[in-house]
């Protein structure tokens, strides 16, 4: 404190001490951890830690690697193995998961992370007996295991007990308040109930413990889509996006709201979006045809409905897709050889043409031709 003083009074400002997150100090643990592998490949050890920091990380492929060298290196570690189904987890192999977790059981490895863990992947596979079993294990040896209650949760939602669901979410939450998966259950269900301002309630005490969390911002604009409220539900899905580019379910949602509103303009770089990083995700290159279409691109709309017929010959949609986008080209936007026109641009994908003028100077009454 004098030492610091006398430096402030003579004029030398101490250096703030930077921030630094978990992120940038995972990254540090890892380059350090490179570096001890590139000196020691031997070291099951290592590849074990940097695993980890890379399952935290989202890198589930590098991390899975690693756990693999450790096991090859040592394969008769219970704690590797726990490792291992951890990646397989977050990987969605819930079965692949199941029997590593299984070999570290067999390893004697008694903790309440691998017996959550096996309650987890067990009720993933819909084994709910087995599930509550371990689950029970586990809280018996740690009572305060918030991770615990949450999967007991998940059972009580897969068995249609909302209310039980409900209350095991929110007794995780008291024991683990930043617990993100609690979150999205309690708002899912809730906006499911149609208490939307306590779904967004939820969503708004997460953002305090996940800014930069895509799933959170997607599960908050699925609110305020029930609830009406689209431009908000927009800015949710873009801001999902922003955070995680990859998010196709966040773009396809934003893209079906301005579809359904008839901006075809602005719809068609969300579904655009959402067919370049998942080409077979459902719907996403009809969407894109049916807004190239409905935006005056037919050749490049005859092409994508083309393709959707190279892979089904059957497909009603791109059948009657391709006979519209070659007569678009052809005669514009109205029918030919018809007296009455029928503007048919700004039409969602099946509804019948309504006639947008009637000369009644042209209409004479039926003549009747009595009984013969």
């Amino acid at each position: 404190m004098a030492s610091c003083i006398s430096e402030s009074k003579r004029g030398i400002t101490i250096p703030p001490v930077p921030e630094v997150t978990e992120k940038a100090r995972r990254d540090a643990a890892i380059a350090f951890l490179t570096d001890a592998i590139d000196a020691a490949p031997n070291s099951s050890e290592n590849y074990y830690k940097r695993s980890l920091l890379l399952l935290e990380n989202e890198k589930i492929k590098e991390a899975l690697e690693d756990i693999n060298n450790a096991i090859g290196i040592k394969p008769n570690v219970g704690s590797y193995f726990q490792a291992k189904a951890l990646i397989l987890r977050a990987s969605g192999e819930p079965r692949l998961a199941l029997e590593a977790a299984s070999k570290a059981e067999v390893l004697n490895i008694e903790s309440p992370e691998l017996f959550t863990l096996l309650g987890d992947l067990y009720q993933q596979l819909r084994q709910f007996g087995t599930a509550r079993s371990y689950l029970r294990k586990a809280l018996q040896i740690s009572p305060n295991n918030g991770e615990t209650y949450f999967y007991q949760g998940e059972i009580a939602a897969k068995t249609a007990d909302t209310t039980t669901a409900l209350a095991l979410y929110q007794q995780t939450l008291g024991l683990k308040p930043s617990f993100l998966p609690a979150y999205l259950k309690l708002i899912q269900v809730h906006t499911n109930l149609k208490q939307y301002d306590l779904a967004l309630l939820y969503s708004q005490e997460a953002l305090k413990y996940h800014p930069k969390s895509a799933p959170l911002y997607f599960q908050r604009g699925n609110t305020y889509q029930r609830a009406w409220k689209f431009d908000s539900a927009v800015q949710c899905y873009s801001k999902a996006i922003l955070l995680d580019t990859n998010f196709v379910q966040a773009s396809f949602s934003a893209g079906m709201i301005y579809f359904k509103t008839r901006a075809f303009k602005f719809a068609l770089p969300y579904f655009e979006r959402t067919y370049k990083h998942n080409p077979k995700y459902p719907d996403a290159r009809y969407y894109v045809a049916q807004c190239l279409e409905f935006t005056g691109q037919y050749e490049k709309a005859e092409e994508y409905y083309n393709q959707m017929l190279s892979e089904n010959n059957q497909d009603y949609r791109a059948i009657d897709g391709v006979s519209r986008a070659q007569r678009k080209q052809l005669y514009g936007e109205y029918m030919p050889n018809f007296d009455l026109k029928y503007d048919t641009a700004a039409f969602p994908k099946f509804e019948m043409p309504k006639r947008s003028s009637v000369d009644t100077n042209l209409l004479k009454p039926i003549q009747s031709k009595g009984i013969n």
